[in-house]
């Protein structure tokens, strides 16, 4: 400021000097030929300038072109001894134009002007604003002072106006230094697309909405989302843009990791071999995993959204069970806690099933419904199992029976049979008749007694390989004078190059005596029996021996192999029973399958080998 012939005021009275400094308002004082002599630092910050550079300027120079005669206008009024008051704007260094108060008075020292003050503040509301205006105003300015997502005022070319602190402390830049410039976020890449939202806004009026990524003044990339509105003067054409950006970062991240937690537990839920699924308040199936579709054939089936009663009428195959768990829902919402009950599913993938059944309501804290939760876990070799261990413990008492029967029956049994057959070289014609008989029922006594000792005896088993199909060809042989008398034809079919078993052979042959000769004695009339020797799967060899008798009751079947439990009438159920036995520890299994009046199927399954179980 060498060429500034006098000396400012702050350093003729210093006590003054940090109060120009740090007054709020901008200050400039000039000499009477209209030179700068000082700024203080509002001054500087607000016109973008350093001390050195302003110290070069008049206030010509500061005002916009449109505007300099009306700055002349106050500076001579202030220096001839008058206070002067106007709107004026001022050009920022970057050349951005500031809409700001300007007064002006002038510096008088020993009753002498010396020069002129010149102040210039953001320009108020006008006397003639109305109350909406002065509050809608006021709102904007509390809005962007306190939101905490980063707030700017643009220029229609997208020049800097105003900033709040959200966007200093979210990007780096102070107030300062962004001033007038563009927006100094835009990384190149998207200068296209950001001209392109900006000639949107313009040209729609309307406020747009998008994601993007902004440079921050370290170089480091934020992710943001960003709201532009124009803003409109009052013939209704934009002035300026507003814009509000959001970090979005957390926000995505919380996103993705909720999407990650989401994954792993619908991948947990997947690889559960339970039934699990999840409805709302309203019934309407969210989830379910891949096994509960599978299980109820709903894989083709858009289930999500519906209720119980709307998939039974997409889903034929299982319309009656998914009816009644609606109204086992209703059922578990009413008492209000979790219920277990066991439910079978039939003729699934895996054939029938039977499920131990969870379902968990659970509320919101008002106490709707919320939701309700169902585990289904398949219990259904358990249940075989448990089965098995009450056959075993009849199997055991039978045992200890056949023991005691043995012992006690046998030997008074031979003994009779003895006296018979002496009596039977004495006796007449006319009384051998009823020696015949008690012979007959003797024998019936001696073979059920045999019965009793094959279950309660271990019998020591001889493995050897075997052709499947030459063992039943020879219990067709065995029964065939059987078969002949009851007029029964018997039709064996097997496949091409069955492999051998591993097997004892004469506990086969039992066996398929005993199915074989149950399904002579049930048809009655007469008819065929049809003998069919595959392969099922690669390990396994099925007999499958199908009659076309009277059937057995379905309520039965399951009763069927269980000791004294018999279809005959004189039928103790033994013979069925050691069937099972001998299947059992050759590996392998029985089923039966039959329809009153249609027939029944018995169908033995055996490992070719005893490795292969």
């Amino acid at each position: 400021m060498s060429h500034n012939h006098q000396m400012p005021v702050t350093d003729r009275y210093p006590a003054y000097k940090s109060l120009f400094d740090h007054h709020p308002e901008a200050i400039l004082s000039f000499d009477l030929e209209g030179r700068l002599l000082e700024s203080n630092h509002s001054a500087q910050r607000r016109l973008g300038y350093e001390a050195s550079e302003l110290a070069e300027l008049s206030l010509d120079r500061l005002a916009a072109p449109d505007y300099r005669e009306r700055s002349k206008q106050a500076f001579e009024d202030s220096a001839n001894g008058s206070q002067y008051e106007c709107e004026m704007v001022v050009l920022h260094k970057r050349g951005l134009r500031l809409v700001m108060t300007l007064t002006s008075f002038p510096i008088i020292i020993n009753d002498a002007i010396t020069g002129v003050y010149t102040v210039l503040r953001e320009r108020e509301s006008s006397d003639g604003a109305t109350l909406d205006e002065q509050l809608s105003k006021a709102q904007l300015k509390f809005f962007f002072a306190n939101v905490d997502d980063a707030c700017l005022v643009l220029d229609t070319e997208l020049h800097i106006i105003k900033i709040n602190k959200a966007f200093e402390s979210i990007f780096g830049w102070s107030e300062e230094e962004v001033l007038g410039m563009r927006l100094p976020t835009i990384v190149d890449l998207q200068q296209q697309e950001v001209e392109r939202i900006r000639s949107l806004v313009l040209a729609s009026r309307q406020a747009y909405c998008y994601e993007a990524f902004r440079t921050r003044k370290d170089g480091s990339l934020v992710e943001i989302a960003v709201s532009a509105a124009p803003l409109l003067g009052s013939n209704g054409e934009p002035v300026a843009i507003a814009l509000i950006m959001k970090d979005i970062a957390e926000r995505k991240k919380m996103i993705e990791d909720l999407r990650e937690s989401e994954k792993r537990l619908r991948e947990v839920m997947n690889a559960m071999p339970d039934l699990v699924s999840y409805k709302d308040g309203e019934g309407r199936w969210v989830e379910a995993n891949q096994h509960t579709l599978i299980m109820f054939k709903l894989e083709s089936i858009p289930y999500k959204g519906l209720t119980n009663k709307e998939l039974a009428e997409q889903s034929g195959h299982y319309e009656e069970i998914l009816a009644k768990s609606h109204d086992y829902d209703e059922q578990v919402w009413e008492v209000g806690h979790a219920i277990r009950q066991q439910n079978g599913l039939p003729d699934t993938p895996y054939g029938d099933r039977i499920y131990d059944i969870m379902k968990v309501p659970i509320f919101h804290a008002d106490g709707r419904r919320n939701g309700l939760l169902t585990i289904g876990r398949d219990i259904t070799e358990l249940k075989q199992t448990e089965e098995l261990l009450r056959t075993t413990d009849k199997l055991a008492v039978v045992g200890q029976l056949a023991a005691g029967i043995a012992h006690e029956i046998r030997n008074p049994l031979t003994t009779i049979k003895g006296f018979i057959s002496l009596l039977n070289k004495q006796t007449t014609d006319k009384n051998g008749w009823y020696l015949d008989v008690m012979r007959s029922e003797i024998e019936q006594m001696e073979w059920i007694t045999n019965q009793f000792m094959s279950v309660a005896k271990p019998q020591s088993m001889s493995y050897k390989m075997h052709r499947i199909e030459l063992v039943l060809a020879q219990v067709a042989s065995l029964l065939y004078p059987l078969a002949l008398m009851n007029n029964v034809q018997i039709h064996l079919e097997t496949e091409p190059d069955i492999p051998e078993v591993e097997c004892d052979e004469n506990q086969l042959i039992q066996v398929f005596i005993n199915v074989m000769k149950n399904a002579i004695e049930a048809m009655s009339t007469g008819g065929q029996i049809k003998i069919n020797i595959r392969r099922r799967e690669e390990k396994h060899v099925s007999i499958r021996v199908t009659d076309h008798g009277c059937g057995i009751p379905s309520e039965r079947i399951a009763r069927l192999g269980e000791p004294f439990y018999s279809m005959k009438e004189k039928g103790t159920g033994l013979g069925l029973m050691i069937c099972y036995k001998i299947v059992k520890e050759h590996g392998g299994q029985i089923s039966i399958e039959s329809e009153l009046g249609q027939g029944t199927t018995v169908d033995v399954a055996l490992p070719f080998t005893r490795t292969a179980r």
